[in-house]
């Protein structure tokens, strides 16, 4: 009987040895080896910047008012007062609408020395308006100060559409890419192919610049836009012969 038990072991042990070799010869990827043809690619990898520079075409102007009063109602109602006169100011000038946004209002308690009793009540209010012809940008800020507004929080200037721009952008890092990656294909002797791959690695909105507050009752307000800048940085992969 022990010989049938030692033959089966036999047979279930060169049964494992088999299996352990077919493993060890099946063939695998190896890191770092060629394509499955046998070459190895040829790249160029080039990056480059494309600069747009624009004339900013909207302003954001933002002006508010501060009182102090006695009490609430009265701090209530002379800053609907003046805030109201600012606004219609604004509109006069052919301001939209919707191009005056209230951005905070605040009311809070004035104490004393001592800080044991309430004297009087501070209240103010904050507007933010897009100016979308930049001419009106200096006549916002010295219509809102003459209409009583006691702060002028600065001034931003946009790009109305910074997508498109960065787009033009985007279109001039990209040629910029091909062209170095040209002069640098004839320099090695080689033909330059299709583009492999393209990253964009950064990309820069226009930056909104404040201008400094302006004290009300400035006789009048120049305002210059400037230029600004907008970028892109990509990194574009071709193909050479």
């Amino acid at each position: 009987m022990s010989q049938p038990i030692r033959t089966a072991g036999a047979l279930a042990l060169g049964a494992l040895v088999v299996a352990v070799a077919a493993l060890a010869v099946r063939p695998g990827a190896v890191v770092g080896a060629p394509a499955v043809d046998g070459t190895i690619p040829h790249v160029i990898t080039v990056s480059a910047t494309g600069t747009v520079t624009l004339i900013p075409d909207v302003a954001r102007v933002g002006v508010g008012i501060t009182v102090n009063k006695p009490t609430v109602k009265a701090a209530r109602d002379a800053t609907g007062t003046t805030m109201n006169a600012i606004i219609a100011g604004l509109k006069a000038l052919g301001i939209d609408e919707k191009d005056i946004k209230t951005t905070s209002i605040d009311l809070s308690p004035q104490y004393n020395v001592g800080g044991t009793r309430v004297v009087g009540y501070q209240m103010s209010e904050r507007l933010q308006i897009t100016v979308r012809d930049l001419d009106k940008a200096g006549d916002v800020v010295d219509t809102a100060t003459a209409k009583g507004a006691t702060n002028v929080d600065g001034m931003w200037f946009e790009v109305s559409d910074p997508a498109k721009a960065m787009d033009a952008a985007r279109a001039d890092a990209i040629a910029s890419a091909r062209t170095s990656a040209q002069a640098m294909a004839k320099a090695a002797g080689v033909s330059l192919g299709a583009v492999v791959s393209i990253t964009e690695s950064s990309a820069g909105y226009p930056t909104q610049y404040p201008l400094a507050g302006v004290a009300a009752g400035d006789a009048s307000t120049p305002v210059k836009p400037g230029s600004q800048d907008v970028q892109a940085t990509v990194t574009v992969i071709f193909a050479i012969d």
